[in-house]
């Protein structure tokens, strides 16, 4: 696979993936709101506050013409029973809805696959509502298999 590096690259037609800074802040909050969880939205004043860059995390955005048109968020596990091996999670992958089947979905998530490699992770995983079959074709086509079963407790949403 090439590299992509996921701190700044241009794509095909002008496409930028970099990281989120925190004046992405509020174009960010209308993207999550595309996810369409039944979660209270993001606050733009709180999520530029967790944008700075962390050595565990790396949010990502896809850029054109000062636009963003995309984001995904790449969280960093060490796992103390396997010899502190290294694995990575993609949360809040979401391209906007006008801008889908034009490869910005790819460029994030090769981005994201790109900086777990330079973490040294021996795997990336990613979740998705059983519904959205459209997504699993899409991260089935990037070489992402059904691996085991996953499940959640809800807790109380963080202050």
């Amino acid at each position: 696979m090439p590299s992509h590096s996921s701190h700044s690259k241009t794509t095909d037609c002008d496409l930028k993936i970099r990281r989120a800074r925190p004046s992405d802040a509020s174009r960010l909050v209308s993207l999550l709101k595309q996810l369409g969880h039944d979660e209270p939205a993001a606050d733009s004043i709180r999520l530029a506050q967790h944008l700075n860059p962390r050595a565990n995390r790396e949010v990502l955005v896809a850029e054109r013409d000062n636009l963003l048109l995309g984001t995904c968020t790449l969280h960093l596990i060490e796992h103390l029973a396997h010899g502190f091996a290294r694995s990575a999670i993609i949360e809040d992958m979401v391209v906007d809805s006008e801008q889908r089947g034009r490869g910005i979905g790819r460029a994030l998530m090769l981005n994201a696959i790109d900086q777990a490699t330079l973490w040294g992770c021996y795997k990336v995983g990613l979740s998705s509502a059983a519904s959205r079959q459209a997504a699993h074709h899409f991260y089935q086509d990037l070489g992402f298999a059904e691996h085991g079963i996953s499940l959640a407790l809800n807790l109380k949403a963080p202050l």
